[in-house]
């Protein structure tokens, strides 16, 4: 630790303000001015009063100290990179080192670009879970909150430049330090954001607390006023909001809109086609019925009163799928129903479960995996869902990346929804306090035996050892290690559907016949008051990948005192080419993927070096000369401008 860092950089100025009031204090001590001493003396209470929540102790960290002295810079390990998908040139990218420093890098590539941003911090719980300065943070720690405050505030600083304008951030936390997110998200982001609160339930069985038995964590979404950014999700097929087709109120008669006035067909039941719009001088009093049992229903009311459909005659067929023919007292009509429907804010469903879809699968995509308490996939699938499901292309980040399941979840929705959607997930190379216990007993302290921690970090770091290896296996496959439930069908058991219990049974009966060929057994269950069917795979059972491409790169540092002038500069240039890759997702080892950096590369190519259809990155400051232009016009090559911001030790620093 550096002699001059300070963890707390206000304490110095604090302990000076109290000196300074307690002299004055002390001379009006001395004069007798005793309504002076009182309002000191409070003042001396006042400034040695700790306050948390919106006020806290300022902290500094050792990785923003590190900063002052050496510039981050990121550095690709090749023996890592996955290419999974060869027909894809989009490359998704795991950046290893602390994320502040991968946060400051990403200002530079990725300020207002990132669509999401889902992060699962740590939730201070006093458990060690989580280090500040290199040391565990427990629950003695009397500055836990404001240190675990002060951590967060730089990293959401960062955070709020990279989102886009109609960009969400989701933040995952528990009941300890849930409200003090909230605020310190109010004032990062200011008014112009709203942050609303989800809350999930992630454990049905409950951790037993001092009163309560917590089942639920939170996930606070962050975004700007008057952005439509929630998504809706699926409604069940028996939550479906139905209404009539037909208009009512204001502007609902055939005569505010005759494209709107027209038969629709109906024949067993079911809706089988549209007539044409009717001419104005036909009238029909009622519903028709034909020979055949075909029903024509026209949108008039039961006074017999000409209204019309919502729809008109060239769009009704679009939305075929939502209507469904009712009837009533003998009286056929049309409704329409909403298969979509705003999220609420209490998320309940089996597959939000940490152990089952969390521990369990990274259980058996990373063997001799120790990572505590990873995310349910599904739980931060339905996040990434209402947040991208329209957005196909959109880019993901995770700079509290711990076991991966942001990546796993997005590689997920594309396989399901569709899209091309990009993640790029941050986090450190840190082993765990066991293997940390471990080491001690093995070497000693880990300072004093840099080496072989080194080494340590490099097997059993958190990134290397366990973020990395399920990535891999997202891509290749894997196979369960433990016997897996998967719940293909679930609904509660209320006293109408019991009313349908007929219909429910075909309903289970054929999700059972169609599953069976896909796993090892299908079963239908009844708990939780609800009706269930859930397939098994036994352990052995091989997973399908999903082929995608990884970058692997790691952080390292140009130290400013090696280069004390403009030679820093021409150092910098050498880790451009990783900004370059990660800012476009592109893989430079790419025969369509050029960088020039200076006019002197450029000069030294060959016609024979330009790539047909291919993508030349270079610096602002090169010049094409007319033969080059036309080299890049005939073979349709298409030139990039590296950012400037990209250059120069100002920038950098």
């Amino acid at each position: 630790m550096s002699k001059d860092f300070i963890e707390r950089p206000h304490q110095n100025e604090k302990d000076g303000a109290i000196a300074y009031v307690q002299n004055l204090l002390k001379q009006a001590r001395e004069d007798r001015r005793n309504e002076d001493v009182d309002k000191l003396e409070n003042l001396v209470h006042l400034l040695n009063t700790k306050k948390y929540g919106l006020v806290w102790e300022e902290h500094t960290e050792l990785v923003e100290e590190e900063m002052k002295t050496k510039i981050p810079v990121f550095v690709e390990n090749g023996t890592k990179k996955i290419v999974g998908n060869p027909e894809s040139e989009d490359f998704n990218f795991l950046l290893e080192g602390d994320n502040l420093h991968s946060l400051q890098l990403l200002k530079k590539t990725h300020t207002g670009k990132i669509d999401v941003i889902y992060i699962d911090p740590p939730y201070n719980t006093g458990a060690k879970n989580w280090k500040y300065n290199n040391n565990y943070i427990d629950s003695k720690d009397s500055y836990k909150h404001s240190k675990w405050i002060s951590m967060m505030k730089s990293r959401l600083d960062c955070a709020r430049h990279l989102l886009k304008d109609d960009g969400v951030l989701v933040c995952a936390i528990d009941e300890n330090e849930v409200a003090t997110l909230k605020l310190l998200l109010e004032e990062v982001f200011g008014n112009e954001f709203i942050v609303d609160i989800v809350t999930i339930i992630q454990n049905p069985r409950g951790i037993q607390g001092n009163n309560f038995s917590y089942t639920n964590e939170f996930a606070l979404f962050v975004y700007k006023k008057n952005y439509k950014v929630i998504f809706e999700r699926e409604v069940d097929e028996n939550d479906i909001d139905w209404s009539p087709l037909r208009n009512w109120g204001s502007e609902s008669l055939r005569t505010d809109a005759k494209n709107c006035f027209y038969g629709i067909k109906i024949k067993d039941e079911k809706i089988i086609g549209f007539e044409d719009v009717l001419d104005d001088d036909e009238h029909p009093t009622k519903n028709k019925y034909l020979e055949d049992g075909t029903i024509i229903v026209y949108p008039i009311d039961n006074s017999g009163i000409e209204r019309k459909w919502r729809y008109a005659r060239q769009t009704v067929e679009s939305i075929w799928d939502i209507l469904r023919a009712t009837c009533k007292k003998n009286v056929w009509d049309i409704e329409i129903g909403k298969p979509y429907a705003p999220y609420k804010t209490v998320w309940f469903d089996k597959k939000y479960d940490a152990n089952e879809y969390g521990t369990q699968i990274i259980n058996s995509m990373v063997p001799h995996n120790d990572f505590d308490f990873p995310k349910s996939l599904w739980n931060v699938y339905e996040c990434l869902y209402a947040t991208t499901k329209e957005k196909e292309n959109a880019v993901i980040l995770d700079f509290f990346a711990g076991s991966g399941t942001t990546g796993h979840a997005v590689e997920m929705l594309n396989k399901l929804c569709g899209g091309n959607r990009r993640y790029i997930l941050a986090t450190n190379n840190a082993i765990g306090e066991k293997k940390e216990r471990e080491f001690k007993k093995k070497f000693g302290s880990p300072e004093e035996n840099k080496h072989e921690y080194s080494k340590y970090e490099e097997e059993f770091g958190i990134c290397s050892s366990i973020t990395y290896p399920r990535l891999k296996a997202v891509s290749d496959g894997y196979i369960h290690k433990k016997d897996f439930k998967e719940i293909l069908f679930e609904k509660k058991l209320t006293q109408s559907l019991f009313k349908k219990f007929d219909l429910l049974k075909a309903e289970v009966d054929t999700i059972v016949e169609t599953m069976e060929g896909k796993y090892d057994s299908v079963k239908t269950v009844f708990e939780d008051a609800s009706i269930k069917v859930i397939g098994i795979n036994k352990k052995g059972k091989p997973i399908e990948g999903i082929p995608h491409n990884i970058k692997y790169f790691k952080t390292s540092f140009v130290d400013k005192e090696e280069f004390p002038d403009v030679t820093l500069e021409y150092e910098l240039l050498n880790y451009i080419t990783p900004l370059v890759e990660l800012e476009f997702g592109v893989d430079i080892s790419n025969p369509k993927v050029q960088v020039i950096l200076s006019e002197d590369q450029l000069d030294e190519m060959d016609e024979s070096d330009f790539v047909e259809n291919s993508t030349i990155f270079f610096h602002p400051e090169i010049f094409f000369d007319v033969k080059q232009e036309r080299i890049l016009r005939e073979k349709k090559i298409t030139k990039q401008e590296i950012p400037h911001y990209y250059f120069g030790k100002d920038i950098w620093s």
